[in-house]
């Protein structure tokens, strides 16, 4: 009841100013009453649901005139009432109109008032308003259509006039807006008919042109799920040429209700406030926002790093295994049991469970299995570090080789095993859940029609049966083909094969005998087609879609494993890259610092494949005996005799010199001739080595001093890299800056922060030369030696937001201004598997079937050239001023004479840039930019959303009631409306073209933006 009192009450008031203007009838129009014609498809019909900040608008200044009788709402057409929704016709709502105005009279002074006449038909070409040949059109369009065009007499453009007319003898018509194309949108024509619609309004109204400007609303944008996205960029762009008075309206960033083509709500605020802005400007009450920019590219700066721009990769957030390694069985070789310096529950917690696999038993088979290391699969395995059999850890542990041994008493259907791949478990449930998941779910991402080829080993006890190998989906259906082997020795056999999925379904591999009898299994893998693979596996297993990603960002270089993973959380959870070499089946995995398993399928040589496909120089960090800081330093090598020290040249600094001689040796060389018999002969020309990660203390300090001499006094070329830490100051920092600059003033110090969007923003001088750093009084002094790769850097605390990622672009245009100190930099973290993240800010975000490039990724796409040196640049000017929200960095190939200039716009204003080139020179001028008006925006939106969550796997029809199962078209109709991930990301680089330039020309630079303008020399 209430709710009808309150409506009954605004919509008298909606009336009232009838009788305020009829009074006023036969006067003259009001000279600040600005009226607007609007046309257009659904979008400015209106459809959006009122926000609860949106239901209480009742303001007398905006006004509307129905163009239809509205009975409902007590309306007649041809009168004014104050602009409560619905303002195009009944069972209308919101729309940008309603924003337009409402944002129009906060700015007009309050003597002024707004006007609107909508006549939109949702579906409608645009040839539905020429007064010419809309009857043709409409005669053939669809019955919907034309009982919405009925409602305006058969023809809407004589509807508006005739309102319009009517209008003018209250106010005065200022403008047209149009959101209309998504039924024009391959339609090359559409400029010119909107001109000729345009031309005629001006004709009949007898408005001035070059004093009625129209105003265009962009479609729905790509990101947004626009499916007439294309439109423009292709055909709306070509209305201001043919008249020139047409403006385009953007909508970027407006955001959708989900569907192909509509705005939601926040959307079409966006949309109609941004008509506003525009008219407002045209009319003189909002000043254009303007700036200068002088280029003095003939005064040259700095070199530019050419190592600035790289990646890091850690194994953290369940990057490497179930990530970026396409190998798609988790626990494949029945190791993840009996792990040392493990919690108890957090892996396979007794020999009959097996982490990520579950025990099959179909129809009345009967039998049993369990973990055994008795049966090694490689025999006599290689160990390569003589670890100290006196001291407290019990290192047979690392290599024991587990595999499954069955018992089967009756096959009934099916008795054996099968692995569920990796899961991803519900985001905050606790430790056991997202570091390491016990997957009991189906969960191997199959895609109809690819193919996975299978390998396993087999071992029987006087065997007699077979096996079938099959993909099931979580309901028990066979989602491939069947594989058969038989004859089963009783040695250990691999056995191949390839498995097509049938559907596209989250599913297991199914391992099952048909016979009673004991057999064993192990090492089992599944990969992909070379389809699936980046560059076709010729690279390594790995991930199509996650390599391409790091592929876009054109790294210069890649440090790798880690980071805290590098070091280890204890004795066991230590990296040692020679466990990690030779076959698949011989390396050993381990329990890593982020706690769950790493398998090492990836090791160090796939690293450095990694590194040499995507263009970058390899920097592996590599263990110095001392285990990572924030583990409590729960292991650190001893030193303290004779032998201590024999032990720990013979395990650690060994290490390093045989990795260096796997890298750059020649091939008749021990490590050399192994790298080449793994298919490399070509030497990965390592320049780079670290040296332990974020640590500290005299411990530290005194191995790393015994490593590093070891190193530069074989391998002097080698550039060792060294650490200040884990912070951007204090003690810990200020420590280590005193040992480099005593003793290592030649390394690269690698420094690591995280911190918050005002430091970024406050610390773009942080390595001007000038700046002190360390307690010793040292500046970031170019004439020293010492340089400095910030190896670790983001805002960790939003959650990659679109604001973190302002800030941190903001912060690397310093970066760059100072590369002839900061010789390179990496974001951390680089990938995130939805539901395993360690933590808060990661580059990529992922799931099994797709990914989500966070915003951050894309500044950093962006910024991903440069030229090799800088050059002055003003800043951005407003008049004599400098505005203190726009960050730059200016750079030139000197080469080629091609200019990059990478900025940041951090104001939520658009800026209209004229850009003085200080030369003759003509350029083909681009500008390529990510925008947000939301800065709360996040790619990878919220942490469950992604595709085996139940929230997003589960079957449409189990919500429809039992009676409505069996209706026609009842399945399709749950599919379509049911919950589904989307890989779209709301915001993603748009690139626009300023054609030929020379000597001055402009640019808009949007609200909240991050860019690169690019400027190529034309001869």
């Amino acid at each position: 009841m209430k709710r009808k009192i309150t409506f009954l009450v605004m919509a008298l008031l909606a009336i009232l100013p009838i009788f305020k203007v009829s009074a006023a009838a036969e006067s003259k129009p009001d000279p600040k009453f600005y009226i607007y014609l609007c046309i257009g498809q659904s979008n400015m019909e209106a459809g959006a649901t009122p926000a609860e900040q949106d239901k209480d608008f009742n303001d007398p200044r905006f006004q509307f005139m129905a163009a239809v009788d509205m009975p409902n709402l007590g309306r007649e057409m041809g009168k004014w009432y104050t602009a409560v929704p619905p303002i195009c016709r009944e069972g209308n709502n919101l729309g940008p109109v309603d924003f337009f105005g409402r944002k129009m009279i906060e700015v007009l002074p309050p003597d002024y008032r707004v006007g609107v006449i909508n006549v939109s038909v949702a579906g409608a070409k645009i040839e539905l308003w020429d007064k010419d040949d809309y009857k043709e059109y409409i005669d053939n369009e669809r019955d919907w259509m034309k009982n919405i065009v009925s409602q305006y007499g058969g023809n809407p453009y004589e509807r508006l006039v005739k309102m319009a007319k009517l209008a003018q003898k209250d106010g005065v018509i200022k403008g047209i807006l149009m959101h209309q194309g998504e039924s024009n949108s391959q339609d090359p024509l559409w400029p010119e008919r909107v001109k000729r619609i345009y031309d005629n309004l001006c004709k009949d109204l007898k408005l001035n042109p070059k004093q009625t400007p129209l105003l265009a609303g962009e479609l729905k944008y790509a990101e947004q799920g626009g499916v007439c996205a294309a439109f423009n960029t292709t055909i709306m762009p070509n209305l201001p040429k043919v008249l020139p008075n047409a403006h385009i309206i953007s909508a970027l960033g407006c955001e959708s209700t989900g569907d192909q083509f509509h705005f939601s709500t926040e959307g079409m605020r966006l949309l109609g406030q941004r008509f506003a802005d525009k008219m407002l400007q045209l009319q003189g009450f909002k000043p254009e926002e303007k700036r200068t920019l002088t280029l003095k590219p003939d005064k040259l700066g700095i070199e530019i790093s050419p190592t600035l721009r790289g990646i890091f990769f850690e194994d953290i957030n369940n990057s490497l295994d179930g990530g970026i390694c396409a190998q798609l069985i988790q626990n494949n070789s029945f190791q993840a049991y009996n792990v040392p310096d493990a919690p108890a529950n957090e892996f396979s917690t007794c020999d009959s469970v097996f982490f990520g696999w579950t025990v099959v038993s179909k129809g009345d088979a009967k039998g049993s299995a369990r973990a055994v290391a008795d049966k090694p699969l490689v025999k006599n395995l290689k160990r390569h570090y003589d670890f100290d059999p006196n001291d407290k850890y019990d290192d047979e542990q690392r290599y024991k080789q587990y595999s499954v041994r069955f018992e089967v008493e009756n096959p009934g259907d099916g008795f054996g095993i099968a692995a569920n791949g990796f899961g991803i478990a519900e985001y905050g449930r606790g430790k056991e859940f997202y570091y390491s998941n016990n997957t009991q779910t189906p969960s191997i991402p199959a895609v109809k029609d690819v193919s996975y080829d299978l390998g396993m080993y087999l071992q029987g006890e006087a065997y007699k049966g077979g096996f079938k190998v099959y993909l099931e989906d979580k309901d028990g259906n066979v989602n491939s083909n069947v594989l058969t082997f038989t004859g089963i020795p009783d040695d250990w056999k691999k056995y191949e094969g390839t498995l097509k999925a049938l559907n596209s379904a989250d599913s297991r591999l199914c391992i099952v005998a048909d016979a009673p009898g004991v057999f064993y299994l192990d090492f089992v893998t599944l990969l992909p087609e070379a389809s699936q693979l980046w560059n076709d596996g010729k690279n390594g297993p790995f991930r199509k879609d996650l390599m391409q990603a790091l592929a876009d960002l054109k790294p210069t270089f890649m440090r790798f494993p880690g980071g805290c993973a590098s070091e280890g959380p204890n004795y066991f959870g230590q990296v040692f890259w020679k466990n990690s070499i030779g076959s698949p089946e011989e390396r050993i995995g381990f329990r890593n610092h982020w706690g769950y398993w790493t398998s090492q399928y990836v090791g160090f040589y796939e690293y450095l494949l990694m590194a040499e496909a995507l263009g970058a120089t390899p920097l592996p960090v590599l263990n110095n005996g001392v285990t990572c800081q924030f583990a409590g330093h729960q292991y650190v090598a001893p030193l303290d005799t004779e032998e201590d020290r024999a032990r720990f040249n013979s395990i650690f600094v060994q290490d390093a010199l045989d990795f260096i001689e796997f890298c750059n040796g020649p091939v008749d060389s021990k490590w050399g001739a192994l790298r080449a018999e793994m298919g490399h002969p070509e030497p990965f020309n390592l320049k780079y080595l670290g040296i332990g990660n974020e640590n500290r203390g005299d411990a530290f300090w005194e191995r790393f001093d015994i490593m590093y001499n070891a190193v530069k006094e074989k391998y002097p070329e080698i550039v060792v890299v060294s650490t200040s830490g884990a912070a951007d100051a204090g003690k810990e920092f200020d420590a280590n800056m005193k040992e480099i600059d005593s003793k290592y003033a030649n390394t690269i110090v690698d420094e690591h922060y995280y911190k918050n969007n005002d430091w970024f923003y406050s610390h773009r001088d942080r390595y001007n030369s000038d700046k002190v750093r360390g307690a010793e009084g040292l500046t970031y002094d170019r004439n020293r030696p010492t340089r400095v790769f910030v190896g670790e850097f983001a805002n960790n605390m939003t959650n990659n937001d679109y604001a973190s990622a302002m800030a941190e672009a903001a912060y690397w245009t310093g970066l760059e201004r100072n590369s002839d100190m900061v010789v390179m930099a990496a974001y951390a973290p680089l990938f995130c598997k939805k539901g395993y993240n360690k933590w808060n800010s990661n580059l990529i975000w992922f799931d099994n079937r797709g990914m989500w490039r966070s915003c951050n990724y894309y500044y950093q796409k962006l910024f991903s050239e440069a030229g090799d040196r800088a050059f002055f640049m003003s800043d951005a000017m407003k008049g004599s001023a400098p505005d203190t929200t726009i960050y730059t960095s200016p750079t030139i190939d000197t080469a080629t004479g091609e200019i990059f200039i990478k900025f940041v716009n951090s104001e939520a204003v658009d800026k209209r840039i004229t850009v003085n080139t200080g030369s003759g020179t003509r350029y083909e001028a681009e500008m390529e930019f990510i925008s947000s008006h939301d800065t709360s925006l996040k790619n990878q939106k919220e942490q469950n959303y992604y595709s085996s969550h139940p929230d997003y796997n589960k079957d449409p029809m189990d919500n429809v009631p039992p009676g409505m199962k069996e209706r026609p078209g009842m399945r399709e109709m749950a599919w379509r409306f049911a919950k589904r991930v989307s890989y779209n990301e709301a915001v993603v680089p748009h690139t626009v073209d300023l054609g030929t330039v020379k000597g001055k020309f402009e640019l808009t630079m949007p609200e909240n933006s991050v860019g690169i303008l690019r400027l190529k020399s034309v001869k």
